[in-house]
């Protein structure tokens, strides 16, 4: 019987998934985890049960949808919610761990206000370096930029900061999972360590040589970038009010683009450590590396930055690339449809783990073994139920050549994305779209009850309006 692996999960924040190379991203370089997908499996259609950072990485600890563990806000907010994930919960590293696995945590928490990683399950937390110490008060930002935070309008969403790279944040982070990694070597058990990073998270306030690494005019705009809704919904409408350019002009969003990148590929030259010490430590071949992020980035599609109550691609759709040496086959490629926590139930089965509760995500272990179970969807359910200023709630069904998103609030969307990737036309009154229409409120609608989704009754009178 073939032993456990050692597992390190590396989990960006608000990355798109086109922003790798390995996903036909021409311009920023990502080698590390180019390197990656030629040597494991690169996934192509995999999404976030929802483009919130707490409430995804909480779905990525439980294996469920937020509706079920209830935590749906950030836990930052200034708008009260749930803080903590509720006690009677199972996270993968709370049972790994009962297993014999060794837990560590490195970086970013963002999934409780006063409990911790050592609160679910984790033996070992290393926050590394915050941002507080990075930028104390004084410090000189440069080369701003004229979009300003949605927040803050007296500070720039992207500038040079005027400092020594050893002393980035991200540095340190890399730093605590390597010292995790040295120690871990030195035992008998298995061990599961997960590190997450604050980038690509705006701001995006760099040192050199990555502030200046990629020009703004050598970024083409997105195919959707001047595509805007006929009749936008109030999320959509909000996103635009609180993230918005000083003009409609694309050179706004491709200094955002070019300091986006900037701190994209800062993170591939840490990453490069990260694998460079499992070689070192002699346990590449023992371990199962996964590499993702926890939501997606607007980036100025249709006209949009940052994240919120929309439902487009670009913050849904995300990068996954895992390699487990021997096992998962070099230069392979996924195209089934995946949900970010199906990772929950993956990490259990490849550590020999079964878990008593009901979970909503099912594990993909056989997708990377070249394996496709024959009842594999061939959809994705996502959802999206925030209530800061502005949101609403969103139940999204999405194939790969279509997407419905249903807006409990506000104006239903129905995209043709074999027709049009950027979902630019909302088909939702088109006759033509109908019966397409109606086939995926139905699978919408058994996703919902196969969940025990609380808003199934709800959806159900949206959808019956569609009747009359």
């Amino acid at each position: 019987m073939t032993s456990p692996p050692n597992i390190l999960l590396i989990l960006t924040d608000q990355q798109r998934f086109d922003s790798l190379g390995a996903n036909d991203n021409a311009i920023c370089q990502t080698p590390s985890t180019d390197r990656l997908a030629r040597e494991g499996m690169n996934f192509t259609h995999v999404f976030t049960p929802t483009s919130l950072c707490s409430p995804a990485r909480a779905s990525l600890l439980t294996g469920l949808y937020s509706h079920n563990h209830t935590m749906t806000n950030l836990t930052n907010t200034r708008i009260q919610g749930v803080e903590e994930l509720p006690d009677h919960l199972s996270t993968y590293a709370m049972l790994l761990g009962d297993a014999g696995y060794r837990m560590g945590y490195a970086g970013k928490w963002h999934t409780g206000k006063t409990k911790s990683p050592l609160d679910w399950g984790f033996d070992d937390y290393r926050a590394g370096v915050g941002w507080h110490e990075w930028l104390p008060t004084g410090t000189r930002l440069e080369n701003e930029s004229a979009i300003r935070l949605g927040y803050d309008q007296d500070k720039p969403m992207a500038a040079r900061v005027a400092r020594p790279l050893a002393e980035y944040p991200e540095l340190g982070r890399t730093d605590a999972a390597i010292a995790m990694l040295e120690e871990y070597a030195d035992g008998d058990a298995a061990f599961c360590l997960q590190l997450n990073y604050f980038g690509p998270h705006y701001p995006h306030y760099l040192p050199e040589p990555y502030h200046s690494m990629y020009d703004p005019v050598q970024i083409p705009p997105w195919d959707n970038f001047e595509a805007r809704p006929s009749t936008p919904h109030h999320g959509y409408r909000w996103l635009r009010d609180r993230w918005c350019a000083p003009t409609d002009e694309w050179s706004h969003y491709a200094e955002i683009m070019a300091a986006y990148y900037g701190q994209v590929t800062l993170l591939e030259h840490e990453i490069a450590r990260l694998l460079e010490a499992l070689d070192r430590l002699e346990l590449s071949q023992s371990t199962l590396v996964i590499f993702a992020s926890d939501h997606g980035e607007m980036g100025g599609g249709n006209g949009l930055l940052q994240k919120g109550a929309v439902a487009y691609d670009e913050l849904y759709r995300v990068p996954l690339v895992a390699r487990w040496p021997g096992r998962i086959g070099a230069g392979s490629t996924c195209d089934q449809m995946v949900n970010l926590f199906d990772l929950m139930p993956t990490l259990l089965e490849a550590g020999g783990v079964q878990s008593a509760a009901v979970l909503d995500a099912r594990s993909a272990l056989p997708l990377m073994l070249g394996e496709t179970p024959v009842d594999w969807p061939d959809e994705v359910f996502c959802e999206y139920l925030a209530y800061q200023a502005g949101d609403m709630e969103l139940k999204i069904l999405r194939t790969k050549t279509h997407k419905l998103a249903v807006n409990l609030s506000d104006a239903d969307e129905l995209f043709d994305l074999a027709a049009d990737p950027g979902e630019t036309t909302n088909r939702i009154d088109d006759p033509a779209y109908r019966q397409v229409r109606d086939e995926l409120g139905t699978r919408l609608e058994a996703q919902m009850a196969r969940t025990h989704d609380p808003l199934l009754g709800t959806f159900r009178e949206r959808m019956s309006s569609y009747l009359v």
